[in-house]
C-alpha cells in the first residue's frame, strides 16, 4: 500500500485541488495523511468536512516541512511512502498505480525523484531541478541521482526511517539533499523517473525571502558540519559562504546574512552532537553519479547491512 504524505500550510485552495486529485487515483491501495503546520487560514476545517476520509493531523506549533513530512511518514502504513508539496496536481489517475508496479518491478531502488512540470504539462520547473545532471539534456532521461525534490517524490518507507528522516534542525532548505545522502549512505539507490511527473503550480511559498537570505546560507554550514569530513567540510561551506555573503552585500541583505550566521553557530553544537559524516564508498558513490556512469544495482550486502543497522 501507498501512503500519500502532504504538509500543509496556509494553502486551503491548493490543498482542496491536490486531494480531489489524489481521490481521482486508481489502480492500487493507498491512504491520505495530511499534516497541517498551524495553518492560520481554515485548511483544517475544510479538508475535515469535504475528505473526512483523510487522515489530517494538525500539529501545535509551526515547525516547518521537516516536522510535518516526519510525522506523516511516521504515522504512515503504506510499504512505500510518496510525498507530494500542497501546490502540486497529478493529471494522471494512474500516478500511485504506476509508482507502486515501478518499485515492485526494481526491488533494489529505494527511492523515485518524480519529474516536476509547470503547468503547462511541458517544461520543466527548473527552480526545482538541482540534479547533478543537467535539465537540458536529462530532464526526460532516467538516470540515478544524489537528489530529489520535496514536491514530488517516492521512497520506501523502511529506508526513509533507516537513514534518519528528515533533518528537522533545517527546518527547510537543503532537507532533501541531506536525506537523499544518508539514503545513499545506507546503500539505497534514487532514481529520476521523468514518466512519473505532476504539475507545480508555484504558489508563492510564505518565507520564501527567509529561506533566500537566512535559511540557504546557513543551512549549507549546518550540512556539512553534519554530513562532511572536516576538511571537505571546510572547502564545501567557504565558497558557498562568500558567494553569499557577496550576494546578500549587493542585495542589501548583509544584516540578515549575519544573523545567518550567527543562527549557524548556535547551532553547531547541536548538530556536531548527531553528526554521522558520509562513507568514503559514498563521495564515491555521488562522483560516479554526477559524471553519469552509475549504474543500477543492488547494494552489497555489507554495505546495506550497515547502512540499515545505523
Amino acid at each position: 500500500m501507498i501512503s500519500v504524505v502532504i504538509p500543509s500550510y496556509n494553502r486551503r485552495d491548493c490543498m482542496v485541488a491536490l486531494l480531489a486529485d489524489v481521490y481521482r487515483q486508481h489502480g492500487t491501495d493507498f491512504e491520505v495523511i495530511v499534516v497541517d503546520d498551524a495553518s492560520p487560514d481554515d485548511t483544517v476545517e475544510v479538508i475535515r468536512r469535504e475528505f473526512p476520509q483523510v487522515r489530517l493531523f494538525v500539529n501545535e506549533a509551526n515547525g516547518g516541512p521537516c516536522v510535518s513530512r516526519n510525522r506523516g511518514i511516521l504515522e504512515a502504513n503504506g510499504e512505500w511512502i510518496v510525498g507530494f508539496d500542497s501546490d502540486v496536481t497529478l493529471p494522471d489517475p494512474r500516478l500511485l498505480a504506476r509508482i507502486a508496479a515501478r518499485f515492485s518491478a526494481s526491488p533494489g531502488l529505494d527511492g523515485l525523484s518524480l519529474r516536476i512540470l509547470k503547468p503547462d504539462g511541458v517544461s520543466d520547473d527548473v527552480e526545482r531541478w538541482c540534479h547533478p545532471r543537467p535539465v537540458a539534456t536529462h530532464g526526460n532521461r532516467e538516470f540515478l541521482t544524489s537528489y530529489f525534490s520535496g514536491t514530488a517524490y517516492a521512497f520506501r518507507r523502511e529506508a526513509v526511517l533507516a537513514a534518519g528522516l528528515y533533518p528537522e534542525l533545517l527546518y527547510m532548505h537543503h532537507e532533501e539533499v541531506e536525506l537523499a545522502w544518508r539514503i545513499l549512505d545506507c546503500g539505497g539507490s534514487i532514481l529520476h523517473v521523468p514518466d512519473l511527473s505532476v504539475l507545480h503550480h508555484a504558489n508563492p511559498v510564505s518565507r520564501r525571502s527567509q529561506v533566500e537570505v537566512f535559511l540557504m546560507p546557513r543551512n549549507q554550514i549546518l550540512l556539512a558540519a553534519s554530513c562532511l569530513p572536516v576538511p571537505r567540510a571546510f572547502f564545501y561551506v567557504l565558497p558557498r559562504t562568500a558567494f553569499q555573503g557577496l550576494k546578500a552585500i549587493a542585495r542589501g541583505h548583509f544584516p540578515d546574512f549575519l544573523k545567518a550566521m550567527v543562527s549557524a553557530w548556535k547551532l553547531l553544537p547541536q548538530v556536531w552532537e548527531r553528526r554521522k559524516p558520509l562513507r568514503s564508498t559514498t563521495f564515491t558513490l555521488l562522483r560516479t553519479i554526477k559524471a553519469g556512469t552509475a549504474d543500477l544495482s543492488p547494494p552489497s550486502a555489507e554495505v546495506s547491512s550497515a547502512g540499515r543497522s545505523a
